[in-house]
């Protein structure tokens, strides 16, 4: 492995889900996502496809469940194979909490007229929107009010014109014990 303190991906990958489900998602055979999963810890990512590539970003940016990885794909069934650049809009998206309300900040959109904050929640065992917040004219964040504390919700913050998700799904909670 490239970071030898580092977990290996396949390891995070059958933490989170199967591997059967994560080939079935990615749309390629086993062996197939098993040399990506080598390629990625050795320094092979030059040679991994996009949308394969930022699932293992994804899963390896912070410690996931299998529902965020569930949403992962869900969220990212119609988004293009072209990765973005580093410096892409939503590079400096943040969630802040108290009480039981939650803001979400997206300083670095050039059009924030084009961005809408979708929020969903696990309701009856699927993950689904249960709210879409619009920024106010000339801001660059929504506040989320009324949330239930003590439970998790995850935020997508996406373009409105053509649906590009520029930042998530991240999860979030608001409010519990002190």
């Amino acid at each position: 492995m490239e970071n030898p303190g580092r977990t290996s991906i396949q390891a995070t990958v059958k933490a989170v889900c199967s591997i059967s489900y994560v080939s079935e998602k990615l749309q390629v055979s086993r062996p197939t996502l098993y040399k990506y999963m080598d390629l990625y810890d050795n320094g092979g990512r030059d040679r991994i496809p996009a949308k394969v590539l930022r699932f293992f970003d994804y899963l390896s940016s912070a410690k996931r469940t299998e529902d965020e990885a569930i949403l992962y794909f869900v969220r990212d069934a119609g988004r293009a194979d072209n990765p973005e650049p580093e410096t892409a809009e939503g590079s400096g998206v943040t969630c802040i909490t108290g009480g039981d309300k939650a803001m979400v900040m997206f300083p670095d959109v050039a059009d924030p007229s084009d961005i809408a904050v979708d929020v969903s929640a696990e309701v009856g065992g699927r993950m689904t929107v249960i709210g879409e917040y619009r920024p106010a004219p000339g801001r660059r964040f929504v506040t989320i009010d009324d949330l239930i504390p003590e439970n998790t919700f995850y935020y997508t913050v996406r373009t409105v014109s053509d649906g590009r998700t520029v930042s998530g799904p991240t999860a979030f909670t608001v409010g519990g014990k002190e």
